[in-house]
């Protein structure tokens, strides 16, 4: 039994070595001038073994945009022993973080992943719900009204587009980048209590004052300049499906 675990583990580190190996190369030239012979010769394995974790390349393709999408989500996902507001100028700053060391993979996921494979769709779907129930639950919504979901999902297309841009433009400034996406969280939220506001209770506290999300600043605790937010408390943000690592294979060409 030892002997077989010896091998899993073998198995998955080796799987592990060649998507990392498939983000350096798919963020470095188009798809189509891409072999998977060349990828194979520079992973110093067989084309055999390279074909007996991924049965394409676009399989290979697609389950390296997956690892990068977990990778991220682990990055940011919510620190729940912070205040509301640095909650979310962490998680700003570790997706801001990883934009800046791995711009290059980020822009091919956003920009052309889709049209290279469509299941990339499900993988960019799938990350943006479960950013999108991280922010339902620092404003403690269960239920959102349909409004207040549609103005937190173009805030999530907000910090997109602005990450590809920083991309093209890296002389911005990382932290005025972080504070404009604070702001515009917040301006959002004020804009969308108050087109609902008729439907509210009276005295309940505002979205902004539950997100805490003035922009003041040093008002409220900043993350550390690594954008370390691993959760400490795991079991008590909502519980969402982990996609994983392996999904089952799919033939194509």
């Amino acid at each position: 039994m030892a002997t077989s675990r010896r091998v899993r583990l073998q198995t998955d580190e080796r799987r592990t070595q060649l998507l990392e190996l498939g983000q350096r190369v798919f963020s470095s030239r188009p798809y189509d001038e891409i072999a998977m012979d060349e990828v194979a010769e520079m992973a110093h394995v067989s084309k055999g073994l390279l074909y007996h974790y991924f049965s394409s390349k676009r399989e290979f393709f697609v389950e390296t945009i997956r690892a990068a999408s977990l990778h991220l989500r682990s990055l940011t996902e919510p620190d729940i022993t912070l205040a509301p507001g640095a909650r979310l100028r962490a998680a700003i700053d570790a997706h801001l973080d990883y934009v800046r060391d791995h711009g290059t993979i980020y822009a091919t996921i956003y920009r052309s992943g889709t049209s290279i494979a469509p299941e990339v769709q499900d993988i960019l779907d799938e990350h943006r719900g479960i950013v999108m129930q991280w922010l339902l639950f620092n404003l403690g919504e269960s239920k959102p009204k349909p409004l207040l979901r549609s103005a937190l999902r173009a805030w999530i297309a907000t910090v997109e587009g602005m990450s590809l841009d920083w991309i093209d433009h890296p002389e911005l400034d990382q932290a005025a980048l972080r504070e404009l996406l604070v702001a515009s969280y917040g301006a959002l939220l004020k804009r969308s209590e108050a087109l609902i506001a008729g439907a509210s209770p009276s005295g309940e506290r505002s979205l902004a004052a539950k997100g805490n999300v003035a922009a003041k600043g040093n008002g409220v605790a900043k993350s550390n300049a690594k954008g370390n937010v691993k959760n400490k408390a795991k079991g008590k943000l909502p519980e969402v499906e982990r996609s994983s690592a392996r999904r089952p294979r799919q033939k194509s060409v």
